[in-house]
């Protein structure tokens, strides 16, 4: 019969279950660190629940105390300020503006639009050429369809200025579209 031959030419002389022993103290360790996770994260979403209610409880009673604070000529006040607002912004602005393009000339440099939506006016401050251009400017301003009642308020002639350039301020209502 044969004897066996041995192979193993290099023999450890670290015995094995050293290291077994540490796989399984650090499964253990991974085991409960997860289990530390899971208790941690359910008490992070309980307190972030609480916390969502109490903001929720606490903006329900900021509001109700607002609310119940105010008299009710502050209430009154705040109304009448919130429509104004909305009847400034519900005006044709865009077609302000267009009309006062369309009487544009080359000649006049606009300086300000200063709109009055409280009494459908305008003012247009300008700076033109000669006298001339000004009336001429006035008469087309005039012939718009959105305006009615366009007034030369003021001019002077600027003295500081080389080209000496009339400084004017025109004042006009507009009509409202029906």
């Amino acid at each position: 019969m044969m004897q066996r031959l041995s192979l193993d030419i290099i023999k450890s002389p670290v015995p094995a279950w050293p290291g077994i022993v540490l796989l399984v103290i650090g499964g253990g360790c991974v085991v409960a660190a997860y289990l530390q996770y899971l208790g941690t994260s359910e008490r992070d979403m309980a307190l972030q629940s609480k916390l969502a209610q109490a903001g929720e409880a606490s903006h329900q009673q900021q509001t109700a105390n607002h609310s119940s604070t105010l008299a009710p000529e502050e209430l009154a006040a705040e109304d009448h300020r919130a429509r104004e607002i909305a009847s400034f912004l519900l005006l044709p602005w865009r077609d302000l503006f267009a009309a006062i393009e369309s009487a544009s000339l080359h000649d006049v440099a606009l300086l300000s639009i200063e709109p009055d939506h409280k009494k459908n006016q305008v003012r247009i401050s300008a700076e033109a050429k000669d006298f001339s251009v000004l009336i001429n400017y006035l008469k087309r301003l005039g012939s718009v369809p959105q305006f009615k009642w366009v007034r030369l308020m003021r001019y002077e002639v600027r003295e500081d200025d080389k080209q000496h350039p009339l400084r004017f301020t025109v004042e006009a209502s507009w009509r409202l579209p029906s």
